[in-house]
């Protein structure tokens, strides 16, 4: 076969060659390109297949589906996950079990957030964001997501992989506020906080710390809500991550602006909107300028209300404009995808 012949080039086993292949593919997804990380992984099956190696069947099947996922082609990495899951359940795998549940939930929760983010695209293309779905697809994606989340943690919780552990409390977090349920997502996202804390994660402590002050928002504890917006300001600051500091400037100054307490509120939104200028993020420069806008309006500051409000009318038409271009690309690459 052209394939053993491939496998064997240069003298090497076809289970050497198999690794090689699970291993380029996955230098070549954490590079980002998924194309050529599908080519390895599809490789990698390929000589599973060829061996009979139900183990590294179910290996290859789980990176391709990750690899979908990572595309945008759900249905796929949908299918591929099945294969995974179903490989690992005859293999009495459980560690392979337990990641084929979290990879199937976390197709169920991407896909959910695009149907969110393309309704928001379609119902107006400058102001999209991901809230609570409006649709039943999404919520029943969501809920689908949330019960593989809790089969994974069924089993990682058994075994103590705290590592894993942490990632699926994220996540369950995450699906549980998208669905209006804020008070189940504090609880998942301050599970995933004290892991976090345990293996001095502070990338992932200020993920927590920044879902915890979203929760709160929503569960009307705003001076909660600013306790870890600002833990979560200090940490993107040490770790030196602008795009998540403005964020959390952003965050900060709209709790304060609910507390009533405008004048900090402009001074977070000041430098949320200085913060975005330097990152080139004009989105972001729109959503400062309406905030200041309003802070400005509050504090009886009439001039400086009106300049912050022209401004951003003229940031959100330019914005608007390249989103409408941008929706009617995506549009055009969704139904011209090459076979």
């Amino acid at each position: 076969m052209a394939l053993e012949k491939k496998v064997n080039l240069g003298g090497r086993s076809i289970e050497t060659v198999s690794a090689i292949y699970s291993q380029l593919g996955n230098a070549y997804f954490a590079l980002r390109d998924f194309r050529k990380a599908l080519e390895y992984h599809q490789y990698d099956l390929e000589t599973a297949k060829l061996l009979d190696d139900r183990s590294g069947w179910a290996k290859a099947s789980g990176n391709i589906g990750n690899t979908y996922k990572a595309l945008g082609d759900f249905d796929n990495a949908y299918e591929h996950a099945l294969v995974h899951l179903k490989l690992s359940r005859e293999l009495n795998d459980k560690e392979s079990e337990a990641r084929a549940l979290y990879n199937i939930g976390s197709i169920y929760h991407c896909r959910a957030k695009a149907r969110i983010r393309s309704a928001a695209m379609h119902r107006d293309a400058s102001n999209i964001s991901l809230s609570v779905p409006s649709d039943r697809s999404a919520t029943s994606e969501l809920q689908a997501a949330i019960s593989c989340y809790l089969q994974n943690l069924q089993i990682v919780e058994g075994t103590e992989d705290l590592a894993a552990c942490g990632r699926t409390y994220g996540n369950i977090g995450n699906t549980y506020y998208m669905l209006g349920d804020y008070g189940t997502a504090a609880e998942y996202h301050s599970k995933r906080l004290e892991i976090a804390r345990q293996f001095g994660d502070r990338a992932a402590m200020k993920r927590a710390y920044t879902n915890l002050g979203n929760a709160y928002i929503f569960l009307s504890q705003p001076a909660k809500a600013l306790e870890y917006y600002r833990l979560a300001l200090s940490m993107a600051t040490e770790l030196g991550d602008e795009v998540s500091e403005a964020q959390c400037c952003f965050s900060l100054g709209s709790g304060a602006a609910i507390s009533g307490d405008f004048s900090t509120a402009a001074e977070f939104h000041t430098r949320h909107l200085k913060l975005a200028r330097k990152l080139g993020d004009r989105c972001g420069e729109s959503r400062a300028c309406a905030a200041l806008a309003e802070d400005y309006t509050e504090l009886g500051e009439s001039k400086k209300a009106l300049y912050f409000y022209v401004l951003n009318v003229q940031i959100a038409a330019e914005v608007c404009a390249l989103l409408k271009v941008t929706a009617a690309m995506t549009n055009s690459l969704t139904y011209g995808i090459e076979p």
